[in-house]
């Protein structure tokens, strides 16, 4: 898991239980079992009956995905990647493709894009086709990784109504032993925790999971871009440098990019 999820988690709850502690609270009066299971049995059905259980789970699936370092996508070894094609390819023609679809790395899921690239290349030797091929594939893509997007508002939209509901439905057992005065206090506070459960997990669990999303699909998106100009410009007869040079202006948008672009374009 990425350092800055847990840094922004213990953070955000840190935050909230440490002046919830200022006030003189207590923590173990923040944890009420049954609202515990009001918001995230409640939200998580309402979320599987909007989008279904596959979408559900894929989305929880993705998220998790997404925090591992292997599943980011890695510019300057695609830049290098399709070098060392255009290199080859002015040598020896784009039939000579071929002979580099055995590498490893084009069976993993951020390069299995270029891979169908390749094929194209081999097969078409039309740059209107690939790229119209490609850009098919990039909203195909987008469309997917959008569904785990608006999953994850989905819940964040939810789970605060929910939180009303929890707080509801123990005003009314409240009320119901109005006649015990000893108890009353403590049992409206203990109503109002389901609203806490439901405000907290959407914006600091659900929203900011749907965010991280958005922002993870961005860079894919502009990482695919990268293999459509690439291979375009490949099957075009571009040089290496000039693939290089271009492709690098693409380094700002991912981290640490400033660096590697002031390097590709001094190359």
């Amino acid at each position: 898991m990425s350092i800055s999820v847990i840094i922004g988690l213990l953070v955000a709850f840190g935050s909230i239980i440490g002046g919830f502690l200022l006030d003189e609270g207590h923590v173990q009066s923040l944890v009420v079992g049954s609202s515990f299971l009001i918001i995230l049995g409640g939200t998580l059905g309402a979320v599987i009956l909007s989008f279904g259980f596959h979408d559900t789970l894929q989305a929880v699936r993705h998220l998790f995905a997404s925090f591992s370092k292997k599943n980011d996508p890695d510019p300057e070894h695609l830049i290098k990647k399709i070098s060392e094609m255009a290199t080859k390819c002015r040598a020896e023609g784009l039939l000579s493709l071929q002979s580099m679809m055995t590498d490893s790395d084009l069976n993993s899921e951020n390069y299995m894009m270029l891979k169908e690239g390749m094929m194209l290349a081999t097969d078409t030797k039309s740059v209107e086709s690939l790229q119209e091929t490609l850009n098919a594939d990039i909203e195909s893509y987008t469309a997917s990784r959008q569904m785990d997007i608006d999953v994850w508002e989905g819940a964040g939209g939810f789970s605060p109504t929910l939180g009303i509901i929890g707080t509801v439905m123990g005003l009314v057992q409240v009320l119901s032993n109005i006649s015990d005065a000893q108890k009353l206090t403590a049992s409206i506070a203990v109503a109002f925790i389901a609203t806490l459960y439901g405000i907290v997990f959407a914006n600091i669990i659900y929203l900011p999971a749907a965010n991280h999303l958005r922002c993870c699909l961005k860079r894919q998106v502009i990482f695919r871009q990268m293999i459509v100009d690439g291979m375009s410009m490949l099957v075009s007869g571009e040089s290496a440098r000039n693939i290089e040079n271009k492709l690098s202006l693409y380094y700002h948008v991912f981290p640490n990019g400033e660096e590697k672009y002031k390097a590709g374009i001094e190359n």
